[in-house]
């Protein structure tokens, strides 16, 4: 019974930890060049795929009823929009870290802590 709650509580800050520390990745992966989610638009009003470029316009929504879009987005409010993106990511991220970590030392402290009472002095 003990082996099974003490791999469960293992599991309880290790996943934690693990997602946490993927989140990060995910953040510091997530620097660069604003990357437009929908349709962007150049200045001429057409279509251009690849990376956002200053004078560019981003359809966030498209309503495919009317064909127009919805939610556009400049280049700066795209690029401030991923810096809140990326700023939420590493605090999860941090947030998953710590707990994870902070279980699994107090789960290491009081197996050591256990085992200092059963040995006689």
């Amino acid at each position: 019974m003990r082996r099974e709650l003490r791999g469960v509580l293992l599991t309880l800050f290790l996943l934690p930890l693990l997602w946490g520390l993927v989140t990060l990745a995910r953040g510091a992966s997530s620097y660069g060049v604003p990357e437009c989610p929908g349709l962007q638009l150049g200045e001429d009003g057409e279509s251009h795929p690849g990376p956002m470029r200053p004078g560019y316009t981003c359809a966030v929504s498209y309503s495919t009823e009317g064909g127009r879009s919805t939610g556009t987005r400049t280049y700066d409010q795209q690029k401030y929009a991923q810096e809140q993106d990326r700023s939420g990511l590493y605090w999860r991220g941090a947030g998953y870290v710590t707990y994870g970590a902070a279980g699994l030392l107090a789960l290491t402290a009081t197996r050591v802590t256990r085992a200092s009472r059963r040995t006689p002095e």
